[in-house]
């Protein structure tokens, strides 16, 4: 009933609003493989206990127990996966904070350097891995200085390759200080280039997303598939209104939460059923099943089993329903 209300909560939330299709992370994948070929060497376990055979049944025991258990790391390491990805339990889907162009840009060789959809660009060509290190560097030692109340920065190379330009200035470094002409950064200035330096250095472009749009996530309107093309959103065929804009730039990425939602409900499922798993494979080589007395092995299965369909259906679920 818990899942039954989840899913339906999720599709109705998608209704009028924007909506981030993610890809799930390799990791859930595994877990599903896990989850299956545990309640497999469970079936064989209570076959093996009908026919008495002790020895087959605590190899089958202990072999769903490994695989049961390793359903939960997989579960963690997926959400680590989705972390990474940007797919946050709460977030926005805009980085509207720090976006590259609106305070701060980056030249070299006097020639601004351009951002589309995850990539950088100079002179019409995708920026050398080489340049975009040192450009992800520098914003590790701009992301430390602005955090710091003395607005002291230790930037390595400044004006050699890169320079920064705010609102069109010139941002120089003069005695581990940025400023703008004769003065410091103020501190709205100092918290923009924070915003905007880690921004570069996490991956996030337009996005709190990372990635590349239309490859590693798709964002929907009202059904309808957004395209992005040049730092613009177009849906069916038109750029959004300032209104669809402004509603964008201030969605959360409601999707997101409700992955975390189901997992971690499943999850909390799952841990009844890895102390079922456990208690089964001790009993087991104690050889206290037998043909005749088996109860709590098939009702422990009966429940792993079901936690194991359930979460095959949630799986598909977030595959198949954006």
């Amino acid at each position: 009933m818990i899942f039954a209300g989840l899913t339906s909560g999720y599709i109705v939330s998608q209704g009028d609003t924007f909506w981030v299709a993610i890809k799930m992370p390799m990791a859930f994948q595994l877990s599903t493989a896990t989850i299956l070929l545990s309640s497999v060497f469970l079936f064989l376990a209570s076959r093996a206990i009908k026919k008495d055979n002790q020895k087959l049944a605590k190899i089958s025991l202990g072999l769903a127990m490994v695989l049961g258990l390793s359903f939960g790391y997989y579960q963690f390491k997926g959400w680590g996966q989705l972390i990474d990805k940007g797919a946050t339990a709460s977030d926005y889907i805009i980085n509207h904070k720090g976006l590259y162009g609106d305070h701060y840009k980056f030249y070299h060789q006097e020639k601004e350097i351009t951002y589309d959809n995850n990539k950088f660009y100079w002179r019409s060509d995708e920026l050398s891995p080489e340049l975009k290190k040192e450009m992800v560097d520098l914003c590790a030692q701009l992301e430390d200085g602005a955090r710091k109340r003395t607005g002291a920065y230790k930037l390595d190379n400044y004006g050699k390759n890169l320079i920064l330009r705010y609102h069109g200035e010139v941002v120089t470094y003069f005695e581990d200080t940025l400023r703008i002409g004769e003065n410091r950064l103020d501190q709205l200035a100092t918290d923009e280039l924070r915003y905007f330096a880690m921004g570069i250095r996490s991956g996030r472009g337009d996005f709190m997303m990372i990635g590349e749009y239309g490859v590693d996530f798709w964002i929907y309107y009202k059904g309808e598939k957004i395209e992005y093309e040049h730092r613009q959103f177009f849906w069916k065929g038109r750029l959004l209104t300032p209104k669809q804009l402004n509603d964008l730039q201030e969605q959360k990425n409601t999707s997101s939460s409700y992955i975390y939602a189901f997992t971690f409900i499943h999850l909390l499922h799952w841990i009844g059923g890895a102390i079922a798993l456990i208690v089964m494979f001790f009993r087991g080589i104690q050889s206290k099943y037998t043909a005749a007395d088996n109860l709590g092995l098939r009702l422990g299965s009966t429940y792993w089993h079901f936690l194991g369909i359930l979460w095959i259906y949630l799986y598909l679920f977030l595959i198949y329903i954006h």
